[in-house]
């Protein structure tokens, strides 16, 4: 989470990619195909300055950790979140799966310097199944959409740290474990 190599390369890797989309179409290549065969050295090397210049204009230094960057923020119950670099966040370890996370944590900026989550894996599970059923998950923010519940955002640590949960998977465990019941009509 603190790796500095993971904030350069996907600076690096945006930068590079921004640059050199029309270039590839031009050619009918994918961006990707287009920087491995077809960028030169100078145009990487020149990408690798402007993503330290950026790195260090933002935040000060170059040497940035990723931590700093790429953020979890639930500040409200709206569907599109207003990010405040100067409001609470959390730090997520996972980048993109464009940058080939399997958890992916996809990040915007939106007026702000840090990136900050908005798509991705908002549920991960792990099941073994055999005699017994087990399973551990976990959500991005939370079970709830109410600001003012407890479980707005009780799940974002975890989530950030990859320690999940039990799923209660068998009623029993269910009953044992229960916060409130509802029975509709009532």
């Amino acid at each position: 989470m603190t790796s500095v190599p993971t904030s350069l390369a996907i600076y690096w890797a945006m930068d590079i990619m921004s640059r050199s989309g029309g270039l590839a179409r031009a050619k009918g290549l994918s961006v990707d195909e287009y920087i491995g065969s077809q960028s030169t050295p100078q145009e990487r090397l020149a990408a690798l300055a402007r993503a330290s210049a950026k790195l260090s204009a933002d935040f000060g230094t170059w040497k940035t950790p990723w931590s700093e960057i790429n953020r979890f923020q639930r500040l409200n119950g709206d569907i599109v979140q207003q990010y405040d670099d100067n409001k609470p966040s959390i730090p997520v370890a996972f980048p993109s799966a464009t940058w080939g996370s399997l958890a992916s944590f996809g990040a915007v900026t939106r007026n702000t310097k840090r990136m900050y989550g908005e798509s991705g894996n908002s549920f991960i599970a792990v099941v073994e199944f055999g005699p017994k059923v087990k399973a551990k998950s976990l959500l991005a923010g939370g079970e709830s959409g109410d600001p003012t519940s407890k479980h707005f955002r009780d799940q974002a640590e975890m989530y950030a740290k990859s320690q999940f949960k039990d799923v209660w998977f068998y009623r029993a465990d269910v009953e044992q474990h229960v916060e409130r019941k509802y029975n509709p009509g009532s």
